[in-house]
């Protein structure tokens, strides 16, 4: 047994090595937008932002007057209304009246197979006259120079499509732990910095700014090839990646920002609809990676607290690499170090939220997001 534990922190230690020095190499690939010098105003082209509103009666307001304030010389707003029962038609009429660039309209029925977000991007694209389409949410706030930098980043790297990981604004202690843990896994698995190279696999969107050129949209057939997605942002890097599209990443978290998630049940709930559908609904796959991860990061904690000796050298070892990763991806995303030492728990709570989606999803016979039930059987049909 002890020889058993042994070749197993020894893996252990081994994998957390080569992602330690991966993510040394790879975070600092990823350039600070802030930092990026911006072309002359004669060579920008045309930009349409595009966002969807549903109950967005909160944010919304903020989000219009911060993008209409963008520091860019010639771009439209293009906002729609999904079904929203609040008082979101509303701020939008009393906007469009103010704002020249802004241009409303309202959807009230939603077509069979399309989920409300992505049929709602999808229509006001239809309508978007820029060169490039902005992707964003409806409770993002941009710094004036984020499009204009963006767009500069794009065109000299001659890109199709440029994604930014923005700035989650949290004080709260238990949401910041399991933040941290979401950032970790997804640092993990993602590995953001491989998606600009052709011979890597690895794709990425983030719905807070999705900068595609329009032509290059287009001819993937806009969002109706991923139309019953729950991950509308991810799998539209992935659609453009795999149609052979130039895509990069770049850290956005000084000029791009939104508050995520309010609170720890705020974020489980809001990942009821997600975390599955990372998997494409595979019960397995999703079971194994979960095993894999429980495995990683505790196993090396259990036998150091129940064994002694060299295996509890080992498993310090193993533990103290866990720490200089937690810690390093702390420090890219702005959570403060000190949470760092709770990643056993980010982790606990990170994968009751993963299964809290997995039952949630079998439990409604589907997905159920803002309102409306999307049937299981219909949306694995479109995978």
């Amino acid at each position: 047994m002890a020889t058993l534990s042994f070749i197993l922190l020894i893996v252990i230690f081994t994998y957390f090595l080569l992602t330690s020095i991966e993510f040394l190499f790879g975070f600092n690939q990823l350039k600070n937008l802030s930092t990026q010098p911006c072309l002359e105003q004669s060579q920008l082209p045309t930009v349409s932002i595009i966002l969807t509103a549903l109950n967005e009666e909160k944010d919304l307001e903020n989000t219009l007057l911060a993008l209409n304030n963008l520091n860019y010389p010639n771009f439209e707003i293009i906002a729609v209304n999904d079904r929203s029962t609040d008082k979101t038609a509303d701020i939008l009429t009393r906007l469009q009246k103010k704002l020249p660039r802004l241009k409303v309209y309202h959807i009230n029925t939603l077509p069979q197979d399309w989920f409300g977000k992505n049929h709602g991007l999808h229509v006001a694209s239809q309508y978007a006259t820029g060169e490039w389409i902005l992707f964003t949410d409806a409770d993002v706030l941009m710094e004036k120079d984020a499009l204009l930098k963006a767009m500069s980043y794009t065109l000299q790297n001659k890109l199709d499509h440029l994604t930014i990981f923005e700035c989650h604004s949290q004080q709260r202690f238990w949401l910041n732990i399991l933040l941290l843990g979401h950032y970790i896994t997804y640092s993990m698995v993602m590995k953001p910095w491989r998606i600009r190279y052709s011979w890597s696999k690895k794709s990425l969107g983030h719905a807070a700014f999705n900068l595609v050129k329009r032509k290059s949209y287009e001819d993937c057939g806009g969002h109706q090839p991923i139309s019953l997605e729950c991950l509308d942002d991810l799998k539209l890097g992935e659609l453009l990646k795999k149609n052979g599209y130039s895509q990069d990443t770049v850290d956005g978290k000084d000029l791009v920002k939104r508050e995520w998630y309010c609170s720890v049940k705020e974020m489980i709930s809001g990942m009821e609809k997600n975390s599955f559908a990372f998997y494409n609904y595979r019960l397995l796959a999703l079971i194994r990676d979960l095993i894999l991860v429980i495995f990683v990061f505790i196993f090396p904690l259990v036998i150091a607290v129940s064994c002694a000796g060299w295996l509890r050298w080992v498993s310090a070892l193993d533990i103290a690499l866990t720490l200089f990763i937690s810690a390093y991806v702390a420090k890219h995303f702005r959570v403060k170090l000190r949470y760092a030492m709770f990643y056993p728990l980010a982790i606990c709570m990170l994968t009751y939220s993963i299964l809290n989606s997995v039952i949630a999803t079998y439990r409604n016979k589907g997905v159920i997001w803002r309102g409306t039930h999307y049937p299981l059987h219909k949306i694995k049909s479109k995978i």
